[in-house]
């Protein structure tokens, strides 16, 4: 592919500046300019991957990896803001990636009861998958109730909670700006329900971070 000749803004100010500068390097991304996707990807790995992180933890690189990969092979259409785009497939894949890890440990889970039940003798305090650290156990619980909510609630939440605006939240999950709010406390009411559920609050009164 041939290398763009056009300098380009490293960094730019208002996010009127940030949305011009992302439009010229998507279109020429689309043309097959290498140095295009480059600084793109310089100027949104950090934010993905810390999006990615809170979902699935030290599976985020791989999976940022993958949110990049699609946008090389398949960048967003002109009337697209790419930030949205972004920051929507991120959530995506890291929402299916944690509810799939949900399913695994279910499964391990019952095969490691039905294994102790039929073994005379055996152990009913094997050490479960999130037996570690404190804080390693309080993020693992906080991953456990983000995946038992719907993909909304979780997205909303994990882009919040990365520091997003109610603006950017609005664009990267199509709601009007006005209902984020409205939005974001159902989710919050609904994640300390379910973490409530499976003994966060309790475990943080013991001392979790």
């Amino acid at each position: 592919m041939s290398e763009d000749a056009e300098p380009r803004p490293k960094e730019p100010g208002s996010p009127a500046e940030m949305l011009r500068s992302d439009a010229l390097l998507l279109e020429g991304l689309r043309a097959g300019q290498e140095s295009a996707f480059a600084e793109l990807f310089q100027r949104y790995y950090r934010r993905v991957y810390g999006i990615l992180y809170r979902l699935v933890g030290e599976e985020a690189d791989d999976l940022a990896q993958e949110v990049f990969l699609r946008l090389y092979r398949r960048p967003p259409g002109a009337e697209t803001a790419l930030s949205a785009w972004l920051y929507r497939v991120a959530t995506r894949l890291g929402y299916n990636a944690l509810r799939a890890e949900r399913r695994r440990q279910s499964y391990q889970q019952r095969a490691w009861e039905s294994e102790a039940n039929h073994q005379p003798g055996a152990s009913r305090n094997a050490p479960e998958p999130e037996d570690q650290a404190t804080r390693s156990e309080t993020q693992h619980l906080v991953r456990q109730a983000l995946a038992r909510l719907s993909r909304r609630e979780a997205q909303i939440l994990v882009l919040r909670y990365s520091d997003l605006s109610y603006r950017e939240i609005a664009q990267a999950l199509g709601l009007a700006e006005g209902s984020v709010g409205t939005f974001l406390a159902r989710a919050e009411r609904r994640f300390a329900q379910v973490y409530g559920q499976l003994g966060g609050a309790e475990h943080d009164k013991g001392g979790g971070a």
